[in-house]
């Protein structure tokens, strides 16, 4: 339980001589401090014993005037002490400064409505973007380093500071795959990455205002919006992550540990080239090979619940691509229980990749990039076509009717794959 008294902090004395008040509230193993009006000279203190330099007030009358405020916050914390279990006490001492306030919102966890937002969103159709949340979440966490966080911290002035620490390299503690803790450096995130964090948490924030405000019954529990005043913006335009075709041959060749997460990396990322950029989410949706004949066919997960003709693609199954279908498709679902712990397996492997073979930063999205800007800028097909080979086109009804053969997506995916056919033949 929180403990409050009465003190000064003897090495703070003012000019004057004199001594500012304090209401000392110890808590959690820390102690926290709220200014009063009244200042004492050295005549009002004594020492607290002749074995202590520390000095402690004596005088009654400012004994007695600073009691009515002891008294009201220790009844406030008798009142809430299944709720101040939780907060540091930096946090309870901004809760007694705010406890007399009428426009003061009910204390929400912020954090625990999070928990329960995304733990929803991972068994609902739209599972694919509780990742992203569940990241911001998991950095919440990590800033304030408590398992309580009060809606009202989320501020503008938190914003700002929050920007700073998230472009800053910082030491994190996460299970592996194991559940063993691993301590490792997180480097600073780029502007696109800041605002795609920001644009979540806004997401969280305002889902939070849903909840727990009525406007419509004049209910309004979270009052403030600290998104007003800062803006998210518009996403920065992300530079492009194509790799020369020589470094994509040193990932299909790339000599890895069998059955590892390297290996694992690098197969898929061949899968993804070879089936024109196919996300991690529709490799980990694939049936069992033997449920798939000469097309796979397939509503591209991120966009599906988006797009009139719920994202919906064929791609063929080439000879290059069938090998790695056997291997993998309908049997990660066994390997990882979701997409979120695929994609886990995918950037720690990718880190291994990149050691091995001398490729910096590879990223699996770097595949569909590749699919991408090589149609466009090594083979000469028009933003179109390269728009309907990545399966970023809403077809109209007639349009799906005319793309029934698919045989401009084919001939895209023979060319793109043929530049990679062999070390030989292949120029970056």
């Amino acid at each position: 339980m929180a403990t409050i008294s009465a003190t000064i902090i003897k090495k703070e004395r003012r000019a004057d001589q004199t001594w500012n008040v304090k209401i000392r509230i110890w808590h959690n193993s820390k102690p926290a401090y709220i200014d009063t009006e009244h200042f004492v000279g050295i005549s009002q203190l004594k020492r607290k014993s002749r074995e202590s330099e520390s000095l402690v007030i004596k005088d009654n009358f400012i004994l007695d005037r600073v009691a009515v405020d002891l008294k009201k916050y220790r009844d406030w914390i008798s009142d809430n002490a299944a709720f101040i279990g939780q907060l540091s006490a930096l946090q309870l001492r901004d809760q007694l400064l705010t406890m007399d306030r009428k426009d003061i919102p009910d204390q929400i966890d912020f954090l625990a409505f999070c928990n329960d937002f995304i733990s929803a969103k991972q068994k609902s159709a739209q599972a694919s973007s509780a990742k992203t949340l569940a990241t911001v979440r998991n950095s919440l966490v990590d800033y304030f380093k408590s398992p309580f966080i009060p809606i009202t911290e989320i501020n503008y002035n938190f914003l700002k500071r929050y920007e700073v620490y998230l472009q800053s390299d910082r030491e994190l503690t996460r299970n592996n795959h194991n559940g063993c803790p691993r301590t490792y450096i997180q480097k600073g995130i780029s502007d696109s990455g800041l605002h795609n964090h920001m644009r979540d948490l806004r997401l969280l924030f305002n889902e939070a205002r849903n909840k727990y405000n009525d406007e419509d019954l004049g209910i309004m529990k979270i009052l403030h919006y600290p998104f007003k005043k800062y803006k998210v913006g518009s996403a920065p335009i992300t530079a492009h992550r194509d790799r020369p075709i020589q470094e994509i041959i040193k990932i299909r060749d790339a000599e890895l540990p069998k059955d590892s997460r390297a290996e694992l990396a690098r197969d898929l990322c061949m899968l993804s080239f070879y089936l024109l950029g196919m996300n991690a989410a529709d490799l980990y949706e694939l049936p069992l090979a033997t449920e798939i004949n000469e097309r796979i066919n397939y509503n591209r997960a991120k966009t599906r619940k988006k797009r009139k003709d719920n994202a919906f693609i064929s791609i063929k199954v080439i000879s290059e691509a069938a090998p790695l279908l056997e291997k993998y498709a309908g049997k990660l679902q066994l390997r990882y229980s979701s997409t979120s712990g695929l994609n886990s397996a995918l950037d720690e492997g990718l880190k291994i990749v990149s050691e091995v073979t001398g490729i910096p930063d590879i990223d699996f999205y770097d595949m569909r990039h590749c699919v991408g800007t090589w149609a466009r800028r090594k083979l000469g097909y028009s933003k179109d076509d390269v728009a309907e080979a990545l399966n970023q086109t809403d077809r109209t009804v007639t349009d799906i009717y005319i793309a029934q053969d698919w045989s401009l997506i084919d001939r895209i995916q023979k060319d793109i794959v043929n530049l990679i056919a062999t070390k030989s033949e292949a120029k970056g």
